[in-house]
C-alpha cells in the first residue's frame, strides 16, 4: 500500500522560531513498523518554510497514495489546519484518511460529528495499532 504521513505546517508562534521544529516523532513511529510490513510510506513534513497547503496538498497526491495520515506535535492549535488539509484531500483523491495525535485521541466525537473529511481516528499511541488498521 502506497500511504503518506503529513506533518501540517504548524500556525503557532513557537513553530515559526528558527531552529525550533519539533520533528514529527509520531509520525516517524508510525513509519518504521508500516515500512517492517512492507508498504510504501514517505513523510511529507509541511513545517519546513512551512510548505503552502496548495503545495502540501500536490505534494502528498503526487504519487497516488492508497491511505494518508495526518497527525501533528501541535496538536490543539494546528487541528484547524489538519481539518482543511484533509478536506482539501478529500475533495481530489480517494484516499483514506486517518487522523491522530493529542488532540483527535480526546476530541474524536466531536471531530467525526463535526467533519465527513476525516474516515478514521486513532486514539492513544497509533504504533501499537497502525499496521493492523491499514
Amino acid at each position: 500500500m502506497k500511504i503518506v504521513l503529513i506533518n501540517p505546517p504548524h500556525t503557532a508562534i513557537g513553530s515559526r522560531v528558527p531552529d525550533d521544529h519539533l520533528p514529527p516523532l509520531g509520525l516517524l513511529a508510525l513509519g518504521g513498523p508500516l515500512l517492517d510490513a512492507g508498504h510504501q510510506v514517505r513523510l511529507v513534513d509541511a513545517e519546513f518554510g512551512p510548505m503552502s497547503l496548495p503545495a502540501l496538498v500536490e505534494d502528498a497526491l503526487g504519487d497516488g497514495p492508497d491511505c494518508i495520515l495526518i497527525g501533528h506535535s501541535g496538536s490543539t492549535s494546528a487541528h484547524p489546519t489538519a481539518l482543511q488539509i484533509a478536506r482539501m484531500v478529500k475533495g481530489r483523491a480517494p484516499a483514506t484518511l486517518v487522523y491522530g495525535g493529542i488532540f483527535p485521541t480526546y476530541h474524536w466525537r466531536d471531530i467525526l460529528a463535526g467533519t465527513e473529511a476525516f474516515d478514521v481516528i486513532v486514539r492513544g499511541e497509533g504504533e501499537a495499532t497502525i499496521v493492523s488498521l491499514i
